[in-house]
């Protein structure tokens, strides 16, 4: 009887220390940074944005946080709305740095006509707006047209504070976007292997549960 009770006691120690680690495992995932589910309906036009837009400013960046999805902006000009203060914040996406979403905007050096969510500050954002870098394409919708206003970042040095990251700075890209490719559904976080570790070990641990079961 001892030498049959033994195999069970040790293929259901097995199965408990499983069932312990794919507990832990799902623990780390919750500490993790997860993506939030959302998604953009069709882009307008500029024309059509601008016209519905509450807000619409000229801003250049001079500080970036939070995985570059927050800007700190010195406001050039204001094509649409109230006067605002010189310096502005505009948040691309939660100020959580655990938490993104598939909507999140990061921004780059670089001047941007900004269309924000919200009319007062501090602004928040997402690639469902038509927020992009200062272009000739904007003069349809520029009030300072006869004025074109250039982009007098290039070349300068942006601050970022992100921890790990203090006094870095990148250099000013006029022509490139900072955001990802407008792809609904798609999130910033990347692929995570975690939860495929985790769902093996719960499968592992219930393999080995039942066939500790029968054999009892």
């Amino acid at each position: 009887m001892l030498a049959h009770t033994r195999p069970k006691m040790r293929s259901r120690a097995v199965a408990t220390r499983l069932l312990v680690a794919s507990f832990l495992a799902t623990s780390v995932v919750a500490l993790l940074p997860h993506p939030a589910l959302a998604s953009c309906a069709e882009l307008p036009d500029i024309e059509t944005a601008f016209a519905a837009a509450d807000v619409v400013f000229v801003g250049r960046v001079l500080e970036l946080s939070n995985g570059n999805r927050t800007a700190v902006m010195e406001v050039e000009q204001v094509w649409k709305g109230p006067q605002l203060p010189d310096i502005v914040t505009v948040e691309g996406g939660p100020g959580d740095a655990r938490t993104v979403t598939s909507v999140d905007r990061t921004f780059e050096a670089g001047t941007y006509i900004v269309f924000p969510v919200n009319s007062t500050p501090p602004f928040e954002d997402n690639i469902c707006t038509l927020t992009q870098h200062m272009t000739a394409a904007l003069d349809v919708i520029n009030p300072f047209a006869d004025e074109p206003l250039e982009d007098p970042s290039a070349g300068e040095a942006v601050t970022t504070t992100d921890a790990g990251d203090i006094g870095t700075s990148q250099t000013a890209d006029p022509v490139g976007g900072g955001d990802a490719a407008r792809e609904l559904g798609s999130v910033s976080a990347g692929r995570n292997p975690v939860p495929i570790l985790v769902v093996a070990l719960s499968v592992m641990a219930y393999l080995w549960y039942r066939r500790s079961q029968a054999s009892s």
